[in-house]
């Protein structure tokens, strides 16, 4: 039985601006995912570990980044377990690519960088295993990682095992872009790999066709704040192959995306709202908070009060608005006469004014609340 380890897409290095103060928290993270990644690997006794692509955010990592990935590699070299790496398209194998400037595999015998994009494969006679890869020369490209291997392989062809790594985007219609180094689902099912260690997407997914099993790894750390599809980010993956090739996703991070939505309409006052949202609380929690609907005209929702006032409940909050603010609110704006948002403000406060009873005067705010939300490209109609 070969017991293999993938990973991938950890973007060492990443600034994430978006965090706001936990964006070096959230670095550090992703050097512990790394650390938790070879843990495990150690732990249970891996033959080989993947790194599908996309090691480091850049092709320019800190100091600190690239000692810290040489230390570990030195762990899984004395552990006597054979780790292969695979640029992928932030850390391509460009003419400023940081696999030129750095050799991680030096005097480390375990340790195998395709670093030369005409070498596609590494034959370990250990493990009677060949494994194909080819390096990501760029961030975009039209061809298929995968392409190479339409060439036959003589010298490997009588191996045990056959397996793969490609940093690249399966054509999905609508998701996938041509250019995104393009996989298609006739690749893998013709590729007469037992397994294929695929990189690029950020959620943990299973692409298995025909008799090949192929699976993304994922991010095994939160680098964007959506699930990035499948099981989202926060996997490595553990491969058996003995006869059969059973593919075992393990969690790696103790970060989880949280999404929420409220029709703001429903709530009476901001504390419920408040409430509502605390009832997702938790100090490892990546909120996304979608808003929509109608306020109701005496409530008014600050949304950079709400994001500071939640700030220490989760460990971050992303706050997307589709509302339309309560009728006191509109009308209190000051908006160019020239703009057709101000005209329509002060056609319908007129008729706010001059409605004969409380129906009238109910379905003009209504109609003011909709058409400013509408004016400003909001949905809630």
């Amino acid at each position: 039985m070969i017991k293999i380890i993938h990973t991938g897409d950890l973007h060492l290095g990443a600034k994430f601006s978006s965090f706001g103060k936990k964006s070096g928290s959230q670095r550090r993270a992703l050097l512990d995912s790394f650390k938790k990644v070879i843990d495990e690997a150690i732990l249970k006794n891996a033959h080989l570990v993947l790194i599908a692509g996309d090691l480091f955010d850049s092709n320019f990592p800190a100091y600190e980044t690239v000692n810290l990935v040489k230390s570990e590699l030195k762990k899984l070299d004395e552990a006597k377990i054979f780790t292969a790496i695979l640029p992928g398209t932030h850390d391509c194998l460009s003419v400023d690519s940081i696999y030129k400037r750095e050799n991680f595999a030096e005097g480390l015998s375990h340790i195998y960088i395709f670093d030369n994009e005409n070498i596609t494969s590494k034959f370990y006679p250990e493990l009677d295993l060949v494994l194909y890869a080819q390096a990501n020369t760029a961030n975009k490209s039209l061809k298929s990682p995968l392409d190479f291997l339409k060439s036959s392989d003589e010298e490997h062809k009588n191996a045990k095992y056959k397996i793969a790594m490609a940093h690249g985007s399966v054509q999905i219609e609508g998701k996938s872009a041509k250019d995104d180094w393009p996989i298609t689902l006739g690749e893998i099912s013709k590729s007469d790999m037992q397994y294929i260690a695929l990189g690029h997407w950020h959620g943990a997914q299973d692409f298995s066709f025909g008799s090949t099993k192929a699976w993304y790894c994922g991010s095994p750390e939160i680098t964007y704040k959506e699930g990035k599809g499948g099981l989202g980010q926060g996997y490595a993956i553990e491969v058996d192959i003995t006869d059969n090739v059973e593919v075992k996703p393990f969690l790696i991070t103790d970060k989880k995306i949280e999404e929420l939505s409220l029709d703001i309409g429903m709530f009476s006052d901001i504390g419920a709202v408040y409430k509502e949202i605390e009832n997702k609380a938790g100090e490892n929690i990546i909120l996304i908070l979608n808003i929509s609907g109608i306020a109701n005209p005496d409530m008014f929702l600050d949304k950079e009060k709400l994001k500071e006032d939640l700030s220490d409940k989760f460990f971050s909050v992303t706050i997307k608005d589709n509302s339309s603010p309560g009728v006191d609110n509109i009308l209190e704006r000051e908006y160019p006469e020239d703009m057709v948002l101000g005209q329509f403000i002060r056609l319908m406060r007129d008729k706010i004014n001059s409605a004969q009873n409380e129906d009238e005067k109910r379905i003009t705010e209504e109609a003011l609340q909709i058409g400013v939300a509408e004016l400003e490209g909001k949905e809630v109609i």
